[in-house]
């Protein structure tokens, strides 16, 4: 009967992948061309000892063989080893990504303690990185919430364009409890392809989300007062600034706070139950009447249809534009482009 090699393992973790990965796939694929494999066939198929002193161990510890004694091997079925061994990989990736948002608090605490002077207050932000780390800096350092606007700046383009969790992972203070997050987002980055999908995680996550139009600059505060700008000079280079309470911090919270007063709620949209919930030319007509003023009756003659006819639709184009006033509705409809 096969046993578990009783050597030494040659690493604690459950899975190790080493850098010479390609030649134990190749020990192994040769492994399966073999009826009983054998130290001595291996060898004789130009592996060297020292590679077989190696990388069999990794075989067995990935539970793709097993020993049958210092020079015999016993191949576990493919069918059988490949999915334990993906599984564990899952496994392992489930952990690693669990594990990321922790180390990112204790990163930016780290930072943070580092690189922001409390009796300054004031620290220039000259790159991306920094920026990003100024944002992750305010979150991490939050106690109960957070209030963040979003524009068409650096740091909101590499947040639609990086890895989903990078931006739908929820917000976490440093005891890890979650918290209340205001998301103020400029109506003009709705058309980027992966504003939905974020815009529904984040409501998922419990976040607030108003769109506002004609905000000046990304940024983020917390109820400590620290707060960060995104900026971007006139050659388009990120610049920014991480400001305390006392240095400037209490005005970004002032007019973050007025400028989500001027928002309007986002409501994630449902998939539409029929051809009659999209917006059609007839629906962009209807848009364009709003936009203008021009009263439910008015838009029923010029365009023919009855007055419930109009009525319904208007109440589909507000909630397709997230809307909440036909005013509101024509400027929304504006920002996205669809008149």
């Amino acid at each position: 009967m096969p046993h578990r090699n009783k050597g030494p393992s040659p690493s604690g973790d459950v899975i190790s992948i080493q850098s010479g990965d390609d030649q134990t796939t190749s020990l192994y694929l040769a492994i399966l061309q073999c009826a009983n494999p054998t130290a001595e066939g291996l060898r004789a198929q130009g592996f060297a000892q020292e590679q077989l002193d190696e990388q069999l161990p990794i075989l067995v510890q990935r539970g793709l063989i097993q020993s049958v004694d210092d020079d015999n091997w016993y191949v576990v079925p493919p069918e059988v080893a490949m999915p334990a061994y993906a599984a564990a990989l899952e496994d392992r990736a489930r952990f690693v990504r669990a594990s990321t948002q922790a180390m990112s608090r204790v990163y930016t605490r780290t930072q943070s303690e580092r690189r922001l002077n409390t009796d300054v207050g004031i620290l220039p932000l000259t790159s991306l990185v920094e920026v990003t780390q100024a944002l992750h800096q305010v979150t991490s350092t939050a106690q109960s919430w957070v209030l963040s606007s979003r524009t068409d700046s650096p740091l909101s383009r590499y947040l639609l364009e990086a890895p989903s969790s990078v931006s739908t992972t929820p917000y976490l203070n440093s005891q890890g409890d979650s918290l209340h997050v205001r998301l103020d987002i400029d109506p003009a980055l709705l058309t980027d392809p992966n504003a939905g999908e974020i815009m529904h995680a984040r409501a998922a996550a419990g976040d607030e989300i108003r769109l506002t139009a004609g905000m000046p600059f990304t940024g983020a505060v917390n109820d400590r007062g620290l707060a960060m700008l995104d900026l971007q000079d006139r050659g388009g280079t990120p610049v920014g600034v991480l400001l305390n309470f006392a240095n400037g911090g209490d005005v970004v919270r002032a007019c973050l706070e007025f400028a989500w007063r001027l928002g309007v709620p986002w409501r994630p949209a449902d998939d539409p139950a029929s051809d009659q919930d999209l917006l059609d030319s007839r629906d962009r007509r209807i848009l364009r009447l709003m936009a203008n003023g021009v009263s439910d009756a008015a838009i029923s003659r010029q365009l023919g249809i009855s007055s419930r006819t109009v009525e319904r639709r208007v109440r589909v184009i507000m909630d397709r534009v997230n809307a909440t006033t036909r005013f509101q509705a024509g400027v929304l409809a504006a920002r996205q482009g669809l008149i």
